[in-house]
């Protein structure tokens, strides 16, 4: 297919949100669609943008392997750190049952037994 062949044709709508729910689903990525009908990546991020539901990720720009290295330390702290936040939460929760039931068993002042 000719350069001028492809600035004269045009998708339509119905063509556009089909894709973008193909990608959206899973089931097709952005550059196999560029690659079957010969589509530019802008067409089919501007697709994304108008007809998508999620939202784009940003770019991330790397200079050096330290940067890379830096942001993969920093995903493990945030895996871990998210760890720590839900065991957290299953302590209060256990805690905020055991004081339930001291209340019902014990009365509402069973502090102070």
């Amino acid at each position: 297919m000719t350069v001028e062949e492809r600035r004269r044709r045009r998708f339509s709508e119905g063509f556009r949100q089909e894709q973008v729910k193909l990608i959206e689903g899973g089931e097709i990525t952005a550059r196999e669609v560029c690659a079957m009908y010969q589509v530019k990546w802008d067409s089919v991020k501007k697709w994304l943008l108008k007809y998508g539901k999620k939202e784009l990720p940003g770019r991330i720009l790397i200079c050096n392997g330290r940067e890379l290295d830096r942001i993969r330390e920093l995903e493990k702290e945030y895996q871990t750190l998210m760890g720590l936040i839900g065991k957290q939460q299953v302590r209060i929760v256990y805690q905020n049952e055991l004081i339930r039931l001291a209340r019902e068993r014990l009365g509402e002042d069973f502090e102070k037994k």
